[in-house]
């Protein structure tokens, strides 16, 4: 463990957690799974709270939502039926673009949506198109997952997606290699009268743009990307240009919405 850390404890229950990671005596962070790894491994605090005992950890399935537990590890989202049955699979072939299986196995839910900003976007653009819901400790109500911001203290206890209206979604994206961390990726769903998609790789952060369905197909393809395209402010790196990551957002956006699109025809 690395020299900084002078403290790991194993919280039994949501009242211990919260306790520590309140404390003003000593700078205290969740120690929560990630499918990318943090160059020293571990929080940069004084001490950690392990949280993988608290009862976080389920996929419940009833007949108007879906329910998945903070604490689910990625490779159970891959295997699990239930989340393989929606939304033609997008959340069992995100989860699984996350990390290796040796790291999903690790990895949790939580994990992967607090690590977002610097790691595989894939799972989060899935849920931000469903529209999931957030349920955070200590929050009165839910919230849409959109609107949560990951924190020491605000802990991710579960994420819900209604089921009411049967929903079809796509997946697409750009990598240097098929499993390398995506450069840009979009997620679309089409959820009764809305199209939705959400992109990353083309601003600091995911974002997402939706409509009503009053058109033809390619007109909200067409409003969609057009949308995308005034909300885009890439970053440039080693990876992708600003200009690269632009004209992918609109590619893969428009890939995507057609994907989500025909599968609804399909259904």
């Amino acid at each position: 463990m690395p020299a900084h850390i002078r403290e790991y404890q194993r919280a039994p229950a949501v009242e211990h957690a919260l306790t520590l990671l309140e404390r003003k005596t000593i700078e205290t962070k969740p120690l929560i799974p990630r499918p990318r790894m943090p160059d020293d491994g571990f929080p940069s605090a004084a001490a950690v709270v392990d949280l993988q005992a608290l009862p976080w950890d389920y996929i419940s399935r009833e007949p108007t939502i879906l329910r998945i537990g903070g604490n689910t590890r990625l490779q159970t989202l891959v295997e699990n039926a239930a989340i393989r049955n929606v939304a033609n699979g997008v959340i069992a072939e995100a989860a699984a673009l996350a990390a290796p299986r040796t790291l999903r196995n690790l990895a949790t839910l939580a994990g992967a949506l607090d690590g977002v900003a610097d790691g595989p976007p894939e799972l989060m653009l899935a849920l931000l198109a469903l529209d999931a819901q957030a349920t955070v400790q200590g929050a009165a109500s839910p919230l849409r997952l959109r609107d949560h911001t990951p924190s020491s203290t605000t802990l991710l206890v579960e994420v819900a997606i209604d089921l009411t209206v049967a929903a079809s979604a796509a997946l697409a994206r750009v990598a240097r290699t098929p499993l390398d961390q995506a450069i840009v990726a979009a997620v679309a769903a089409v959820v009764g009268r809305t199209a939705r998609v959400a992109v990353a790789g083309a601003s600091s952060l995911p974002f997402i743009v939706d409509t009503t369905i009053d058109d033809s197909s390619a007109a909200v393809i067409d409003r969609l990307a057009a949308a995308i395209m005034e909300q885009a402010a890439p970053v440039g790196d080693y990876r992708g240009s600003v200009e690269y990551r632009r004209q992918m957002a609109d590619v893969l956006a428009r890939r995507a919405l057609a994907a989500a699109f025909a599968r609804g025809a399909n259904a």
